[in-house]
C-alpha cells in the first residue's frame, strides 16, 4: 500500500491512466471503511501523505547532522555575554572609551571619557565626533573605506579647551562604530623632552668637540656629520685603520690605549695624540673615548678636539 501511494503522488486525478484508475475506484468500492468518496479524494490524501513523509525526512536528516553540542554551547556564549556584560565592559575600561552612530554621533561613552575631557555624557550625547577629535575627516575616509583604524596618533579636546595627546582606535560593530582613544600627553611630553636634550646634547657636542667617531677593531665605523678635524670627509674615514691618521710615533701608544679602554680602563681621561690631516698638515688633538656597544660588539667612542695645527 505505501508502494501505491508512492507511486499516486506522482499524478493527479486529470493524468491518471484509465487502467489505474479503474483499478483504485475498484479498491475504494470493495474498501467503504477507508472513507473515501472518490479516487480524487484518495489522490490528494495520497499526495499529503507523500509530502509529509518528505518532511519527516527532511528534519531526521537536519536533527542527524546538527552538531547538538557545538549548538548548546553558542547558546550558553551567548547567554553568558548578554548586553548587561558588554555594558560592564564597555564601562570598565581604562581609557576613553565611545559608542558612534552610523553617522558618526556619540552615542554613549564611558566614565573615563567624562572624567578625562571634564564632560558630562549628556552634554555630548548625540554631539558629533568631529568637535572632539582633531583630524577626524582623515579618521573619517579610513573607516569608511575599511571599516576600522587602529592607533591613528591626533588630539582630543577637553571642556576647557585643552588638548590631549591621543591613539585613536575604531572598528565598526553594525552600525555602530566602537573607539577607544589611549591618552598618550605625558608619554609625548616626555619624548619632546629627550628629543630637545639629545639636540642640546648634540649641540654641545658639536661645539666642544670637532669630531665624534667610533673605533671598533683598530677602525673607524663612524664618524658624525659634521667636518671632521682631519680634513677628510666621513665617508673616507670609515673602514679606515685609525692608527694611520696618526703620527708614527703615537701608533704603539694608540693601539695599548685602545686595548685598556676597551676593558673599561681610564675611561673619560683624556689623551694626546698628532695626526696627519688631509692637505699634510700635522695637528696635535684631544681624545676622550668610552666603552659602547656598537652593532652588538665592543667599541670605543670617541670625541675629539683641535689643540694645535702646525
Amino acid at each position: 500500500m505505501r508502494c501505491l501511494l508512492a507511486m499516486m503522488a506522482k499524478y493527479s486525478t486529470i493524468s491518471l491512466p484509465k487502467e489505474l484508475y479503474e483499478i483504485l475506484q475498484k479498491l475504494l468500492e470493495n474498501k467503504p471503511e477507508w472513507g473515501y468518496n472518490s479516487v480524487a479524494d484518495f489522490c490528494k490524501e495520497a499526495i499529503r501523505l507523500h509530502l509529509s513523509d518528505v518532511k519527516q525526512q527532511l528534519r531526521e536528516d537536519f536533527w542527524r547532522k546538527l552538531d547538538t553540542k557545538e549548538l548548546f554551547k553558542k547558546i550558553e556564549m551567548a547567554s553568558e555575554c548578554n548586553q548587561s556584560l558588554y555594558q560592564d565592559a564597555f564601562k570598565s575600561i581604562k581609557d576613553m572609551a565611545f559608542i558612534l552612530s552610523k553617522d558618526f554621533r556619540i552615542k554613549d561613552v564611558n566614565k573615563m571619557f567624562e572624567y578625562l575631557l571634564n564632560y558630562r555624557k549628556t552634554d555630548v550625547f548625540k554631539e558629533p565626533i568631529k568637535d572632539f577629535i582633531e583630524k577626524w575627516n582623515e579618521i573619517e575616509r579610513e573607516l569608511k573605506a575599511n571599516d576600522y583604524i587602529r592607533d591613528f596618533e591626533t588630539k582630543i579636546i577637553r571642556k576647557d579647551g585643552k588638548k590631549l595627546d591621543i591613539l585613536v582606535t575604531i572598528n565598526r560593530v553594525r552600525d555602530n562604530y566602537f573607539g577607544v582613544a589611549k591618552d598618550i600627553t605625558i608619554r609625548k611630553a616626555v619624548e619632546e623632552k629627550m628629543k630637545k636634550e639629545k639636540e642640546l646634547y648634540e649641540y654641545l657636542l658639536n661645539q666642544i668637540y670637532s669630531s665624534i667617531v667610533v673605533i671598533q677593531n683598530g677602525k673607524i665605523k663612524f664618524v658624525n656629520s659634521a667636518a671632521t678635524v682631519s680634513g677628510y670627509s666621513p665617508e673616507e674615514l670609515i673602514g679606515k685603520k685609525v692608527e694611520d691618521i696618526v703620527t708614527p710615533e703615537y701608533r704603539e701608544i694608540l693601539r695599548k690605549n685602545i686595548e685598556r679602554k676597551l676593558k673599561g680602563k681610564g675611561e673619560g681621561k683624556p689623551e694626546y695624540y698628532k695626526i696627519t690631516a688631509k692637505d699634510g698638515r700635522i695637528m696635535e688633538i684631544e681624545a676622550i673615548s668610552r666603552r659602547i656597544e656598537f652593532d652588538g660588539n665592543p667599541a670605543l667612542l670617541t670625541c675629539i678636539r683641535v689643540i694645535e695645527n702646525k
